[in-house]
């Protein structure tokens, strides 16, 4: 446990507690919570594809940009060397170590659900959250020449996603129906078509896009709020980068769609089979738009490319690849997932002001 503790702590600390996040042999994460002369603050050691020293300090400059307009992410610690970075091989292995302030607030996950919803379940730090993303997209960072884990068209981590996450949600979905599902190759395949007729439409004019910077992964582990539920800063900016506003905006809209009658007491998708509860569902996502839009003005070539980006970012997600596994063969049940693909892939009702 000395090390990387003595790194920062020059005795023995009044306590630490360790978080193992390490996701496999290629992904080693860990992270101490520290306790040292009254001061509290958080070590994290790190090797995987996206972490490097150039990274690191991105992540911070970022951060520092966020704090700058309002949104509060704990800054950087420096060693008891004055470096913000420790570096070192192990087995022909790049590891780091750098460390942060302990978060003035708690994250989100840490709060009693029962408490920190509205009736209908959503989150009461929602609108402000959409807000934030207005304020960063307004802001138009600049400086990172890496992509976030949103990317599309590209890879994030390379070797390991070969592609964007929306079209390895569809090819794993393709890959279980022609495997489990033959009988249903022709509406596959119709689908199928109509992604990719979709996704080469946007990429001719995804480079276009309005771009900004973006921390890249707001879950509730990484959303802090303060005692009241309200929207209170960021952590974890290992996923961050530089990204079109609208494709950034339309997923975190997308993502946050948490109206409780939508799920059943399992977190299962209800609106992929009935049709009064997918209205309510592109409401909730619209309404989640319009709160970014206080803060951020999207122009005409984003207005005019909203709908073909939804298609393809809506279509297909790991939600869509788990539903389908789960009905084990419910002829009707399925059915009405490809009906609700199809319907994403062809629908033109859903624009911005």
């Amino acid at each position: 446990m000395e090390f990387p503790i003595n790194l920062y702590c020059k005795t023995t600390p009044e306590s630490i507690k360790t978080l193992d996040l390490c996701r496999g042999e290629e992904d080693f994460r860990k992270v101490y919570i520290v306790t040292s002369n009254k001061s509290k603050f958080v070590i994290k050691h790190c090797s995987n594809c996206f972490t490097d020293h150039n990274k690191i300090i991105s992540w911070y400059n970022l951060a520092n940009k966020y704090n700058a307009i309002g949104i509060y992410c704990p800054k950087p610690i420096l060693n008891l060397n004055g470096n913000m970075i420790y570096h070192y091989l192990e087995n022909n292995r790049d590891y780091y170590v750098y460390a942060e302030e302990f978060a003035k607030y708690k994250t989100a996950e840490q709060f009693d659900k029962k408490n920190s919803t509205d009736f209908n379940g959503i989150p009461l730090y929602i609108p402000d959250l959409m807000r934030s993303i207005g304020k960063v997209g307004n802001a138009h960072f600049d400086f990172l020449n890496f992509s976030s884990h949103f990317c599309l068209f590209e890879q994030h981590s390379p070797p390991y996603n070969l592609d964007d996450e929306t079209s390895q949600a569809a090819y794993k979905f393709t890959e279980y129906v022609k495997t489990n599902l033959p009988q249903y190759r022709i509406r596959l395949e119709k689908i199928i078509n109509l992604f990719n007729i979709v996704k080469e439409k946007l990429r001719k004019v995804y480079s276009q896009l309005p771009v900004s910077c973006f921390q890249g992964d707001l879950n509730e582990t990484n959303i802090l709020v303060d005692e009241n539920y309200n929207f209170s800063g960021i952590i974890d900016f290992n996923v961050c980068g530089r990204e079109p506003v609208l494709n950034y905006a339309v997923r975190e809209a997308l993502m946050h769609i948490e109206n409780k009658i939508l799920f059943d007491n399992e977190g299962n998708e209800l609106y992929f089979y009935d049709k009064n509860l997918e209205k309510i569902r592109v409401d909730s996502f619209m309404k989640n738009i319009k709160y970014i839009q206080e803060y951020y003005e999207f122009n005409e070539l984003e207005k005019n490319t909203f709908p073909l980006l939804l298609k393809y970012i809506s279509s297909f997600w790991w939600e869509q690849v788990y539903a389908i596994k789960q009905m084990k063969g419910d002829t009707e049940k399925v059915n009405m997932i490809f009906d609700w693909i199809e319907l994403q892939l062809t629908r033109n009702d859903i624009i911005l002001h």
